[in-house]
């Protein structure tokens, strides 16, 4: 069976992925909030000595931004996309495209976020899959390559339950899905969550996100309508 506890720090989400006692760390939300993340992995049970990996889902700062402070400190190897290593070597986010009214209001910051810059101990490119279980003892666990957010963009996926990072976020109010605060390409959204839904985790029934959640499928299959709706041509 799989277990995820998702831990909170100022609205970013942390997912800790357990399965036949084999955790790993789904991001890490901003380097600023790393110690009290690691305060919140113990109070979850789990010693962060005994991670078997950080899976940074996405380059961004307030994903990646703890990795570094993991690795260092604990010796959690990293895992991340090939094609954020840029984004991750300078510690800083690439630009950004507000998608609606909050994330006009929060560009400026966002968009000066920095944090340590980071190296992957394994990177993911080429659109290949990687089997996590040899890596991380999880079995039925694999991180898929989904550019698109950003160009290193990974979801991970174990049995029926799919880890998102900001390929879509959860509504602030009520159990629904919504398009991420930031996309520069909604047409191409689309296509990922078409991918996502009937490809890359067909069996999934629950999709933790990086922010609120989670989503049930239901309610992802109706953001894809109402996306589908909203592009029809006329």
């Amino acid at each position: 069976a799989v277990t995820v506890t998702t831990l909170t720090r100022h609205y970013n989400n942390s997912h800790l992925v357990t399965v036949s006692g084999h955790t790993l760390l789904v991001d890490s939300g901003k380097a600023e909030d790393v110690a009290d993340l690691t305060n919140d992995i113990r109070e979850a049970g789990v010693d962060p000595k005994a991670l078997r990996a950080v899976v940074v889902t996405h380059g961004h700062a307030d994903h990646a931004g703890g990795a570094r402070y993991l690795h260092e400190q604990f010796g959690v190897p990293v895992i991340a996309g090939r094609g954020d290593e840029p984004m991750l070597a300078a510690g800083r986010n690439e630009r950004l495209c507000a998608t609606g009214w909050i994330a006009r209001q929060r560009l400026d910051d966002d968009q000066s976020q920095v944090f340590p810059p980071t190296k992957a101990d394994t990177w993911l490119s080429d659109m290949q899959p990687l089997d996590l279980e040899q890596l991380t003892g999880l079995a039925d666990a694999r991180a898929v390559p989904v550019p698109g957010h950003t160009a290193g963009s990974l979801v991970v996926v174990v049995g029926r339950v799919a880890v998102v990072g900001d390929l879509f976020r959860g509504s602030i109010v009520g159990s629904g899905a919504e398009i991420h605060f930031y996309n520069c390409d909604l047409k191409d959204n689309l296509a990922d969550l078409h991918r996502l839904l009937d490809e890359i985790a067909p069996e999934a029934e629950l999709f933790f996100v990086g922010h609120f959640g989670p989503v049930e499928r239901e309610d992802l299959e109706d953001l894809v309508a109402d996306l589908e709706a909203e592009t029809a041509p006329p």
